[in-house]
């Protein structure tokens, strides 16, 4: 009997505890890891998600910048990560979803070593150059790269500037080569220094570049012309069934605590319609979408099967 009570005793602090300790978070500073540089999409995107965050929960949030391997490195770290909810990761469809594809060996699993919390929104890219560039339209690319074999060169970064780079070129027969940079900052570099040609750049990325006119707008790969650029026509016009968008999320390593996720969840969701910053976000390209977490499961999940096409019609071999 003594034995069975004290069975029941445990059993019973046990479930205890869990509720205890998810109600007592945070009480320290959380990491929130964007995967890639200063500049790109994961950082602006990140730094708004912080600043909200921190100012719902209290406590310091600290964007990390871990670039490199096409967002693996960061990934990486975050998956190994105490699962404790006091390190979270801004992840897109290169590290959730490209990645599988354009890599023999990921050191991880898109699925099984993270918790996928919320989704911020989808957005397209669209292929710049700097203004003193003698390419000013999408025609204009594919003529220069087929007078210039050899010498024509797109930048990439991630899974949307390299696979849209390279679905441009197969599409319109234009033989331009793709270069990997470990960040967009270096990536820029080079095109202003014409080392490159052109970036197939996301919109929350490229908004600011444009405005300021340092860089110009030739082609968008959603499939419809983006709103805050209403001249610059989507690649689809000229090579119909171009269409490739991209996404931004937030996800934990696996083995946080469950309402953490649902409060972090709710953080999310908080954040973009909360109006100031969906205004911000909308203005940058991105559109809001606030699926349930199963709902955005099964999204991060279909994204895998999306970025496999993609990957496969780029012909992209992996790595």
């Amino acid at each position: 009997m003594r034995h069975f009570l004290v069975i029941t005793v445990t059993l019973i602090a046990n479930l205890l505890a869990t509720p205890v300790f998810a109600q007592s978070w945070p009480t320290k500073p959380i990491r929130v890891v964007a995967p890639f540089g200063s500049g790109g999409s994961a950082d602006i995107t990140g730094r708004v998600f912080a600043a909200y965050l921190e100012a719902q929960i209290k406590q310091p949030v600290v964007i990390e910048n871990r670039p490199g391997a096409n967002g693996i490195i960061g990934t990486g770290a975050v998956k190994n990560a105490p699962p404790d909810g006091y390190t979270i990761q801004i992840v897109s469809n290169s590290t959730h979803g490209a990645n599988a594809s354009l890599f023999k060996k990921l050191p991880y699993d898109s699925i099984r070593d993270f918790e996928h919390v919320g989704l911020f929104g989808t957005f397209g890219s669209v292929a710049v150059v700097p203004p003193d560039s003698p390419i000013k339209t999408l025609a204009d690319l594919t003529t220069f790269a087929k007078a210039n074999p050899g010498k024509t060169f797109y930048g990439h970064f991630n899974s949307a500037s390299h696979v849209g780079g390279a679905l441009f070129a197969l599409r319109s027969g234009a033989p331009i080569e793709g270069v990997p940079y470990k960040a967009l900052g270096n990536a820029l570099a080079d095109l202003y220094g014409k080392q490159i040609s052109v970036i197939f750049l996301d919109y929350v990325a490229s908004t600011s570049h444009i405005a300021s006119g340092k860089l110009i707008p030739l082609g968008v790969t959603a499939r419809e012309r983006h709103k805050v650029w209403p001249n610059v026509p989507a690649i689809a016009e000229t090579y119909p069934g171009f269409d490739q968008i991209v996404y931004l999320g937030l996800a934990t390593p696996a083995g946080v605590p469950a309402d953490i996720l649902n409060t972090l969840h709710r953080h999310v969701v908080g954040a973009v319609t909360d109006p100031a910053i969906r205004s911000r976000l909308e203005g940058l390209g991105i559109v809001i979408s606030t699926p349930s977490r199963d709902e955005y499961n099964r999204f991060v999940r279909d994204q895998l099967d999306r970025w496999a096409v993609y990957v496969r019609d780029a012909k992209i071999q992996p790595e």
